[in-house]
């Protein structure tokens, strides 16, 4: 049972490989880190200190979890980031001093640091599968198959710097764009939903409970958490005899009137529309219809919206995103 970090670092023999510096204990688990020069003739590999050593590194943990309560699996936590030797320091810096000191880049390696591409980093979701079993004293991969410790941490290193290469970057930028999209088209689509229902409709939020819900980021609403408000007597306008008010009239006879306009631009000439538009009292009774529902549908619609919108409002905001490479 691999149950501190001395007895993980001498069972994964880490301090025989030249390649890992630094190995390093975890401190609030059985685990250790270590970091791994980037390969010889990258751009990476040429950032460097001002006394010459390397300026930044990959980090690598290495860490068994507790096992379950009777189990003798325990699945291993792997991490491989991009690591500078100045970042240690930001804790008492900031990050422009931090990289002024000792450990910082020299003056041309700040030039390149500044433009190089990154690895992007990788977290136990990313290498998923790994285990260790303490009956067997055995590491195993996803397939079952028996791997050393040695070989786990090549995968991981070699996964990282794979994340380098151009085409996984463009298939990369292209799926964070597509997040980015789909993030902000949910945000901002409750958003403006509820502008424009509060603002053109007499539309409000029920709120009996004192929640705020119109101010709540991730409040999923329901339609009942709307009601529609009539203005006093004295003060409600009519449409060909349908009573509305100000606000909604004003509304309502704007979409009619972009209705009719598309219609008039992009529509047949032909068929029942030429008949409605020759009969006075057949297009009479389209503009009420319209009119009609332009008051049912629209405010209908943009409840629905904002519904919807809410309730995946929370998942798209944390996108979790593995990298396949």
């Amino acid at each position: 049972m691999l149950t501190t970090p001395e007895a993980v670092i001498n069972r994964a023999s880490v301090m025989t490989f030249p390649e890992y510096e630094d190995v390093l204990p975890m401190g609030d688990c059985a685990g250790f880190y270590t970091f791994r020069r980037y390969p010889a003739g990258t751009q990476l590999a040429k950032i460097v200190t001002k006394d010459g050593r390397p300026a930044v590194r990959c980090y690598l943990a290495f860490i068994v979890a507790a096992p379950a309560t009777g189990s003798n699996v325990s699945r291993l936590e792997l991490k491989a980031w991009f690591f500078p030797r100045w970042r240690a320091e930001r804790l008492l810096a900031g990050p422009a001093a931090a990289a002024e000191g000792p450990d910082g880049p020299s003056p041309q390696s700040s030039v390149l640091f500044a433009r190089v591409r990154r690895p992007i980093d990788l977290d136990p979701e990313d290498m998923p599968g790994f285990i260790y079993d303490s009956q067997e004293d055995a590491f195993m991969d996803a397939d079952g198959n028996a791997v050393s410790p040695h070989q786990i941490l090549e995968q991981l290193y070699e996964k990282h710097c794979r994340t380098l290469g151009l085409i996984f970057r463009i298939r990369w930028n292209i799926g964070s764009a597509a997040r980015w999209l789909i993030r902000e088209g949910t945000w901002k689509a409750q958003d403006i939903a509820m502008w424009v229902l509060l603002t053109f409709y007499e539309v409000e939020v029920i709120d009996d409970e004192k929640k705020l819900k119109r101010f709540s980021f991730f409040y999923k609403y329901k339609p009942s958490d709307f009601r529609r408000v009539a203005e006093k007597d004295g003060e409600r306008s009519h449409f060909f005899g349908f009573q509305s008010s100000r606000k909604n009239l004003f509304t309502n006879l704007t979409v009619v009137v972009l209705g009719c306009l598309g219609l008039y631009l992009w529509g047949p000439r032909t068929g029942l529309p030429r008949v409605v538009y020759s009969n006075t009292a057949l297009t009479t009774a389209a503009l009420v219809f319209g009119f009609l529902l332009a008051d049912t549908a629209s405010p209908w619609l943009l409840i629905r919206v904002i519904c919807v919108a809410s309730r995946f409002r929370d998942r798209v905001l944390f996108f979790i995103r593995k990298v396949n490479v």
